[in-house]
């Protein structure tokens, strides 16, 4: 099933129990619902071609027209956080039977599978900003746009007609076959690895390609950039590509072993990362490839300032009426916390859901002016990573107002009413004060007094 997982290997979301989703591609999108694949069947034709015996030969009649063989596509399915269903685009609604792959091999498959592999979708994108999700259909060498949450196709970028996908496609001249990872940009360009398995269609070798285009007013493409890769590195299988913020690009293949490059906009490999998978191991194991900030997002920690545990008790120490702790994310990304405070005698202005943003590596510094009523309070402290919610971070501890000795009155200052009213205390006339025991001795008396005037002559 789909899963969130976070650093810790804790669970944060799981799809449905009784749902398989499909393992190609499942997301978190910004609504906080999560995304993802469903097999959906419907019954239909078995086309004619080289397999037409083959089939006869099971009793099917294989005429391309009677209805009698299971086909399979992806529906997109949004659930919520409870892992409820609230969104689904069914293809067979949107799509037509009579596109399908006549030079992949995907009916001899379905001859041995005993149903039909139709769509093969292996990704999509979902853009909040414009409520549209990008879907990628590998067997039919198609991208299609889908409006969200109408389900309206507002096109769909595949071959010519002549390679049945369908009379009523733009930029057909693209040429990319059995793709993979296709996302929007942030310039609002589109981003594909093309596995190319199809190429010899065109009159080409077998090539993958990165491509990156335009797509113009819903109606033509550009071409904003290409690279062809290398013959060894050809992926009939998987693949990827992210545009790096550097501008470079970051390839993924499972050719030659499996490689992931960083190959420069002038078409130069400068960076390779050889997987040397061997037909022995898992083939899947380079699916996709990212370079990230950080391996750890959730990283941060808070410092605060005084805060002491030993020869005394354990807390804060105010020397003045200063408050100060600091935040630090320890990670790779832009971070967005929530924080809030209180404390028990009302030293400190009540603070609820505060959001900060920290930059990656960077901290950021906060002070609280106190306004003392009494000699402690109990401080209560919560941050959130707004992203990672499953870190956050409780503090319960003590402030003490840190005494200046001598300064019994606790107006810090050291003069003769400290004296005047350490008599009183001495005297019974008014009660004692933490700071009346000046010599630390444990006991209150006319020794504290001497030891008090010693302290302002000096």
């Amino acid at each position: 099933t789909g899963s969130l997982i976070n650093y810790d290997n804790q669970y944060q979301w799981k799809g449905p129990h009784d749902v398989y989703i499909d393992v190609h591609e499942v997301k978190a999108i910004p609504n906080g619902n999560y995304m993802g694949f469903v097999w959906e069947y419907e019954e239909g034709p078995i086309p004619i071609g080289d397999w037409t015996n083959l089939y006869r030969g099971l009793g099917y009649a294989a005429d391309g027209e009677t209805i009698e063989f299971p086909w399979f596509g992806q529906a997109i399915v949004e659930w919520d956080e409870n892992s409820n269903e609230v969104w689904r685009w069914n293809p067979f609604d949107h799509f037509s039977m009579d596109d399908f792959d006549l030079y992949g091999g995907t009916w001899w498959s379905a001859y041995f599978d005993g149903q039909y592999d139709w769509m093969h979708s292996n990704a999509f994108h979902f853009d909040s900003e414009e409520s549209i999700i990008y879907f990628s259909s590998r067997h039919l060498s198609r991208v299609t746009k889908i409006d969200y949450p109408s389900g309206e196709v507002i096109w769909m970028i595949g071959m010519p007609a002549q390679f049945n996908t369908g009379e009523n496609h733009i930029c057909t001249e693209l040429g990319f076959t059995w793709q993979h990872n296709v996302q929007l940009l942030d310039n609002g360009n589109i981003l594909l690895f093309d596995n190319g398995n199809l190429s010899g269609l065109f009159g080409n070798s077998e090539t993958s390609r990165v491509l990156e285009f335009k797509v113009v007013n819903n109606n033509y493409c550009e071409m904003v950039w290409e690279y062809v890769l290398p013959n060894y590195l050809h992926g009939p299988w998987m693949g990827s590509a992210q545009l790096l913020d550097n501008g470079n690009y970051l390839i993924n293949t499972v050719g030659n072993g499996g490689h992931a490059i960083e190959v420069t906009p002038d078409q130069q490999i400068i960076w390779d990362a050889d997987y040397n998978i061997t037909p022995f191991n898992d083939p899947a194991g380079n699916y996709r490839s990212y370079r990230i900030p950080s391996i750890h997002p959730n990283a941060y920690s808070v410092i605060f300032d005084n805060y002491q545990t030993d020869e005394s008790e354990t807390g804060i120490y105010l020397s003045d009426n200063n408050l100060r702790l600091i935040i630090l994310n320890e990670s790779g990304y832009n971070q967005l916390y929530s924080y809030s405070m209180s404390d028990s005698e009302g030293w400190f202005d009540d603070i609820s859901d505060e959001k900060i943003l920290i930059e990656p590596y960077s901290s950021l510094e906060l002070n609280f002016d106190a306004s003392y009523n009494l000699e402690t309070t109990n401080f209560y402290f919560n941050i959130e990573p707004i992203y990672h919610d499953y870190d956050q971070k409780d503090y319960s501890f003590s402030i003490y107002r840190n005494q200046i000795l001598g300064d019994v009155n606790s107006d810090d200052t050291i003069n003769v009413l400290d004296i005047v009213i350490l008599v009183s205390i001495i005297l019974g006339n008014i009660e004692e004060t933490s700071n009346a025991d000046v010599n630390l001795d444990g006991t209150i008396n006319v020794l504290d007094i001497v030891t008090l005037i010693n302290i302002i002559l000096s």
